[in-house]
């Protein structure tokens, strides 16, 4: 058969395409793997992760008592809650809005100077938080001083028998003493004992809004047989002092089957606290004294 250059030509072309792509590149191929030419696997690439932020202070909250008296001090905490959630007591920087009527040091303790309202702020890392904080005038603890008996009005057997010049009569001086304890969450309750000379009996009241001390009181006790009742009422202090006080109050006497009363005005002379602490006990519920023996207690007047 007659071939032409271009089939002969096309044929080795061919031919040639064969042998490489069929025997010389898979010997090759060959070749280098016998010789450990096998590509060694690339280890996976790790990536560090991005460090996380600090927690910031989202929130702050004050801890310590709603009220303190004055010349006294309480101290106060701050927690701040956490943006991951948690929370963690922290010191912060303390400031009062009224250096008046309350201080606070460095580390939270806040002591009541006058009476009144103050807001305690914390502030921490940009953040701040507000209590409002009352100081109540401090009248707990022991105290003594003179009244003078300023009205004496007296009906029944209490006018027959003479009382109020019995008494000493109008202008009249004669002891008094408180022992008072001062609490509650508000720091506003009063009780304790009141004496007039041995006449003991117990009191309740509170501190007004005011700064007024209002107390009222009651006392049972027999003389002569008679059993009388002897109530305390308007009795209203304020403070003159960190350890004196003025007041005024009255007192109404009765006795069980007697007509009559005697109704009395009176009115603190000196007043002085010898002592913070109050005595803390209670007055006895009933007091036996002969009639001369009542006189006596309840007068006592100063000579």
């Amino acid at each position: 058969m007659h071939r032409t250059q271009t089939s002969i030509t096309s044929f080795r072309y061919d031919w040639f395409h064969l042998v490489a792509v069929g025997i010389v590149i898979p010997l090759v191929t060959l070749a280098v793997t016998s010789c450990g030419g096998e590509s060694t696997p690339t280890a996976p690439t790790t990536s560090t992760p991005a460090a996380q932020a600090a927690p910031t202070v989202s929130a702050l909250r004050i801890d310590g008592p709603a009220a303190v008296r004055t010349g006294m001090s309480s101290d106060y905490t701050a927690t701040a809650t956490l943006s991951n959630g948690t929370t963690q007591a922290v010191t912060p920087t303390w400031s009062s809005s009224n250096s008046g009527i309350a201080t606070v040091d460095g580390s939270g303790r806040l002591t009541g100077q006058s009476h009144g309202q103050a807001a305690l702020t914390a502030t921490y890392q940009g953040g701040s938080t507000t209590k409002n904080v009352a100081v109540v005038a401090n009248f707990g603890g022991q105290w003594s001083g003179l009244y003078m008996m300023k009205a004496c009005d007296q009906s029944g057997v209490f006018q027959q028998v003479g009382y109020c010049q019995g008494m000493g009569g109008v202008g009249a001086i004669g002891p008094v003493a408180l022992s008072l304890t001062q609490g509650g969450t508000d720091q506003s309750q009063l009780s304790g004992t009141i004496s007039f000379g041995g006449i003991n009996g117990n009191l309740s009241g509170n501190v007004t809004a005011d700064a007024r001390m209002v107390i009222g009181a009651s006392f049972n006790l027999i003389s002569s047989g008679v059993a009388f009742a002897m109530t305390v009422g308007g009795w209203e202090s304020r403070l003159s002092g960190p350890s004196s006080m003025t007041g005024r109050w009255a007192d109404n006497l009765t006795a069980t089957g007697v007509p009559g009363n005697v109704y009395t005005e009176n009115e603190l002379q000196v007043m002085t606290r010898s002592s913070l602490a109050s005595a803390g006990s209670a007055a006895p519920p009933m007091i036996r004294l002969e009639w001369a023996e009542l006189f006596e207690s309840m007068r006592r007047r100063q000579r």
